[in-house]
């Protein structure tokens, strides 16, 4: 039942903590931590901002980690009115490329705020942030694009976000957020467990499928959240055979396309698993979908809208970030519309199949082949348990297509491999999307939220 229709704004928060002071909101291996205790995390952080002289509009670097703290942490540099850059530790590095384009003023470490002064803001980004100061709302800073090519900095209002997020009531949930709070999906996912009144389980520092499937025995999870890449990872490593994983009821998937064969083996392995597609950008925030089989029921209203233009999947959001920091014009229209660079089509039933990202696009030849079609094909292949499709440079036709391929038949060199792939596809796939080169791995490399690296060779 939802609440008044709210959704979840600051002030809504705190509501919600005084409602529930003592239910459970977060469990991690050493304890479970109430609603109350979260807010007085909350309100120490925001005591701290004011305390050092966090001024509105400033930017403050806090830690990105699936954490409690982390949280914490947001919620407290917002209620001082600041911008929030969440970054993880792994990930600090990036500060530098950052601070080409925007100035950063303070830096959450080890459970404090210090004085960070580093990066000057671009012209058009001063334009946002003051965009953002007459609003007289938080902010919220992302980088965006990592596993394709150069993170572009993103820039939200926090308080539309926040609003955006459905305050609701129900069935207690345990939700295991895989997905990092630096990563619009790992904070949608987070939001939306708070305002339906969920337990958070922390996941394992190290989420490989054999710690989080404990981890998943151990809290008895119902919601796990993941990527298509992390759940086929899941069945390889035979996870259900050693750990009790019966409690698990929903799994939302998303961040890359779903190849139906996966989906069909996760439908087999979990018959009681209510597989759920999920949507978001982190220009647009996540839409409301529902499943509709194979594909995606994306829902018009409370603002949000989508259309398909030359194959590609437009959004308005209530929730639309400001803009890039860096002027980069990306995918932002000046009525409001937001050009995801996702490539989609619309079925008869007007659900909506996501086929993957315009940039991946391979050009052989001229003829644009998309990685994501060809990896859903080679997956149906009874020898192959993972496989990564990218582009291979090619003096004769620019480029051709390159497969990573985990293989599991009797063949061993590559050759082989490519001549059985060649015999099984070659009535199913044009030519140009059959491998012109195959590599044999153990395993595909991901980005530490599990999606495919697209810019690695």
């Amino acid at each position: 039942m939802e609440i008044k229709r709210q959704g979840l704004e600051l002030s809504r928060l705190e509501a919600l903590a005084v409602d529930r002071a003592s239910e459970i909101v977060w469990r991690d291996e050493a304890r479970a931590w109430t609603w109350a205790e979260f807010w007085s995390k909350i309100e120490a952080a925001t005591r701290a901002c004011f305390e050092i002289g966090v001024e509105s509009g400033s930017v403050v670097v806090i830690p990105g980690e699936a954490r409690l703290e982390s949280l914490a942490w947001l919620f407290g540099v917002a209620r001082a009115g600041a911008v929030v850059a969440p970054l993880r530790q792994e990930r600090m590095g990036e500060i530098s490329v950052w601070a080409r384009d925007c100035a950063f003023h303070w830096h959450v470490r080890g459970g404090r705020i210090e004085a960070r002064c580093e990066g000057t803001t671009s012209a058009h980004g001063a334009r946002l942030f003051r965009e953002l100061k007459s609003r007289g709302q938080p902010g919220l800073l992302l980088g965006t694009g990592g596993t394709s090519g150069t993170p572009k900095l993103v820039l939200h209002d926090l308080a539309a976000l926040l609003r955006a997020i459905p305050v609701r009531s129900g069935v207690v949930r345990r939700v295991l957020p895989l997905m990092r709070f630096d990563h619009i999906g790992g904070l949608d996912i987070a939001w939306r467990a708070l305002a339906a009144g969920h337990i958070l389980v922390a996941p394992p520092r190290d989420p490989t499928p054999e710690s989080v499937a404990a981890t998943i025995a151990r809290h008895a999870v119902d919601v796990l959240p993941a990527t298509p890449t992390f759940l086929n990872l899941l069945l390889l490593a035979g996870v259900a055979r050693v750990h009790d994983l019966r409690s698990l009821r929903v799994v939302p998937h998303g961040a890359e396309p779903m190849p139906p064969s996966v989906l069909a083996r996760l439908r087999r392995e979990f018959p009681a698993v209510e597989f759920m597609p999920r949507f978001g950008t982190s220009e647009t925030g996540a839409l409301p979908v529902k499943a509709v089989g194979d594909a995606m029921h994306l829902t018009r209203g409370d603002g949000f809208e989508w259309r398909i233009v030359d194959g590609e999947l437009c959004i308005r959001s209530p929730a639309l970030a400001l803009g890039y920091v860096t002027g980069t014009p990306g995918g932002f229209e000046a009525d409001g519309w937001f050009r995801t660079g996702d490539l989609a089509k619309e079925r008869l039933d007007g659900s909506v199949v996501v086929l993957g990202r315009r940039s991946d696009f391979i050009n052989v030849g001229g003829e644009k082949v998309l990685p994501s079609t060809v990896e859903a094909a080679l997956l149906s292949h009874p020898h192959v348990s993972e496989c990564r499709i990218f582009p291979v440079a090619s003096p004769l036709l620019g480029q051709i297509v390159g497969a990573e391929v985990v293989w599991r038949g009797p063949e061993r060199d590559a050759v082989a491999i490519k001549r059985a792939l060649h015999a099984a596809f070659s009535g199913s796939l044009p030519n140009c999307h059959l491998p012109a080169v195959v590599r044999p791995v153990s395993g595909i490399y991901t980005s530490a939220n599990w999606k495919k690296i697209r810019n690695g060779k």
